[in-house]
């Protein structure tokens, strides 16, 4: 009897131990269990705010680069008020030519004023290199007959305008490339394409004979091309571009004497123009060129 009674209370005492073993293990499993919980928990926020920071500084940073690209687009506004002076409210309303020239001669007044000309001024030197071009044309066919005349022609503008006049216009082409998207744009609407504008103040730059000379220089010409080729993309595009509003003007003229056919070149500029984000005027042109693509369609 006494030695059952021993193992009973033997058992109940492993079993009280294995039970307090269980508790205490539950216990401290729990507690690690928790203790893991926050760790990773922790661990989380510290990754959240740190990924929070991260994106704070993308987001000014972005904000930062929204800014600048509007400050960007806003310069050449800027830098067009400066050059050619502001432009009025009611544009649509003012005289068409009066505004051009006004415009015009802000340019010669910015380029005086920037190059410290007196005399002769800016206006005056470029009028004689238009004079001084138009009597001495390039060749436009026949140029690789011998390298001589090759040669010749490929010094072209430098024959006729000497180093002086050459160096400023280089100048001008390199230091004011931001402005001469509008120049050229103001240039070609009063001097040419304003047909009012020539009747009313009589000024031209050449007669459209020796335009259409160098609209073909350029446009198909060895010389001409390679000239172009050594300008920045932007100053050659345009220039293809006009050269080939000039050459739509002889056509119309009847005075395309070398047979050019403009549809190559209208296609080939569109090609040039169509994913330019730096011309401000990209889609003007777009739809000159496919209107001049319709119109000379066959």
């Amino acid at each position: 009897m006494t030695s059952n009674h021993g193992k009973i209370l033997a058992i109940l005492f492993s079993a009280v131990i294995v039970a307090g073993a269980i508790f205490f293990g539950l216990r401290w499993l729990s507690d690690w269990h928790e203790r893991e919980i926050q760790n990773a928990l922790e661990l989380q926020r510290n990754s959240l705010e740190e990924r929070q920071a991260e994106l704070a500084g993308e987001i000014r940073r972005l904000e930062e680069k929204l800014e600048a690209m509007r400050e960007e687009e806003a310069a050449p506004d800027r830098r067009d008020a400066e050059v050619f002076g502001e432009t009025p409210e009611d544009v649509e309303e003012i005289d068409r030519c009066a505004f051009l020239e006004k415009r015009i001669d802000s340019f010669f007044a910015y380029i005086d004023d920037k190059m410290a000309l007196e005399e002769p001024s800016a206006r005056d030197i470029f009028f004689s290199m238009m004079a001084d071009l138009e009597e001495k044309p390039p060749l436009v066919v026949g140029e690789t007959r011998d390298l001589i005349t090759l040669l010749r022609n490929r010094a072209h503008f430098f024959r006729v305008l000497k180093k002086e006049r050459i160096d400023m216009v280089r100048h001008v082409l390199q230091a004011e490339r931001d402005i001469l998207e509008s120049a050229m744009a103001d240039f070609y609407a009063y001097y040419i394409g304003e047909e009012a504008c020539i009747a009313a103040h009589g000024e031209t730059l050449m007669d459209m004979e020796a335009l259409y000379d160098y609209a073909g220089f350029f446009l198909e010409s060895i010389s001409g091309k390679s000239y172009l080729m050594r300008r920045d993309s932007s100053t050659r595009i345009l220039s293809v571009y006009y050269n080939i509003k000039l050459l739509d003007k002889a056509v119309d003229k009847g005075i395309n004497r070398y047979g050019i056919d403009i549809r190559e070149h209208i296609e080939s500029a569109k090609d040039d123009i169509r994913h330019r984000g730096d011309l401000r005027h990209r889609d003007h042109y777009m739809e000159q060129l496919r209107q001049l693509q319709e119109k000379h369609s066959l």
